[in-house]
């Protein structure tokens, strides 16, 4: 026995999962506090990391989604501070991609250095090109 709309069947489960996987967009992120620099400095910062990985994938923008940065102690010391920053990547093929990165930056000398580390990265999700 045949099963002639099968084949029809099937693409049309797979049209309908790709529609319904690009409905998010980077733009619909909302920031969670606004600072220029570490929004530049996160986009280099991917960059060179994805340039040293070989990734193919050029970052664009940066969101910053934490309301505040987290003050890392030892003792009543700060060492270091974190901000989570949503980036958003082109790829090849006509991609793109977002994921939440997480930077640091360390106290040195009674001040934070003008340098953000970069410590993890989140799970990419394929998002709508903008």
């Amino acid at each position: 026995m045949k099963y002639p709309l099968l084949p029809l069947l099937t693409l049309f489960i797979f049209t309908l999962h790709a529609s319904a996987q690009n409905q998010v967009q980077f733009s619909d992120i909302k920031a969670g506090m606004h600072d220029k620099w570490v929004e530049y400095e996160a986009v280099r910062v991917a960059n060179q990391r994805a340039t040293n990985l070989h990734w193919l994938a050029e970052y664009k923008k940066a969101t910053i989604i934490s309301h505040k940065w987290m003050i890392i102690t030892e003792g009543d010391e700060p060492i270091c501070r974190v901000i989570h920053v949503e980036l958003y990547c082109e790829k090849p093929g006509g991609f793109c991609e977002m994921a939440d990165f997480t930077f640091k930056q360390k106290y040195r000398d009674g001040r934070y250095i003008d340098k953000l580390t970069f410590v993890d990265a989140g799970q990419f999700l394929h998002v709508d090109c903008e």
